[in-house]
């Protein structure tokens, strides 16, 4: 296990802290060809090979281990800065960088597929599918419910609002927010919430509580409209109820079992 940790801290460290900015920016348009790029790589195959220096592996199988790693490394981001810059391609890379040195890893330390079945058996026990049970329905899931419960309230604001832009037409100034943000903060907040229920630090949903509302004091403040102030309530009310029933009751099975 400690040489996987080491294996991984050597990736974030030369993908993330040995890598300036400046090197992304020139990587097109024949990205694997540039200088500056084939640094990056060198830099990786630097590392690597002080891990396995450290954890003593023959020249052979680090030798092997390191051309393995540094090649898939740099197919994937070949493949990456050939996209659209966005978060599911960066992610996708990543996650496929973090599998391949899993397998070179198992690989070095002569892990069985009987010992791989075992872990992957114990991975996907019922108290970790329920943990990752209760996140799943406290995101979209959670939204839907919300929305359908507050669906009379919401038509109403609605209508409200475009009464208003009608007749203050002349207004410049309107506050519009980020595409989806709502969502995402929903998300946010209910995975915390049943986060800190699953830690036992029911303290933590108070601060979020807090917090949330800090920031929507001084928007709901400079509205004046009950309306959406009784709307917004409701919906983080909703909210923190959904986290709350969900996660108090998943902690109970997960002890249960």
């Amino acid at each position: 296990m400690e040489l996987l940790l080491l294996m991984l801290s050597a990736h974030f460290i030369a993908d993330f802290y040995c890598q300036p900015i400046n090197w992304l920016a020139t990587r097109r348009p024949k990205p694997i060809k540039r200088h500056r790029l084939w640094q990056h790589f060198s830099v990786h195959a630097l590392l690597y090979i002080l891990v396995f220096l450290f954890a003593e592996l023959s020249l052979l199988s680090a030798t092997i281990a390191m051309v393995l790693i540094v090649i898939a490394h740099a197919l994937s981001l070949y493949w990456q800065i050939n996209r659209v810059n966005k978060l599911s391609y960066f992610l996708i890379v990543q996650s496929i960088q973090i599998l391949l040195i899993t397998l070179v890893w198992a690989y070095l330390v002569n892990i069985t597929l009987a010992q791989s079945l075992v872990f992957i058996e114990q991975f996907f026990s019922a108290k970790n599918i329920i943990i990752a049970l209760s996140y799943l329905l406290v995101c979209r899931p959670a939204s839907v419910i919300i929305s359908l419960a507050l669906k009379k309230h919401t038509d109403n604001l609605a209508n409200s609002s475009v009464e208003k832009l009608a007749g203050a037409s002349d207004e410049k100034n309107h506050s519009i927010g980020l595409l989806s943000a709502g969502a995402w903060i929903g998300y946010i907040e209910r995975c915390l919430a049943i986060s800190f229920i699953f830690m036992g630090q029911f303290a933590g949903i108070g601060f979020l509580v807090a917090t949330k509302t800090i920031f929507r004091f001084g928007d709901l403040t400079k509205n004046k409209d009950m309306k959406l102030t009784e709307y917004m309530m409701l919906g983080t009310l909703l909210s923190y109820a959904i986290a709350l029933f969900i996660g108090w009751n998943a902690l109970q099975i997960y002890q249960t079992l």
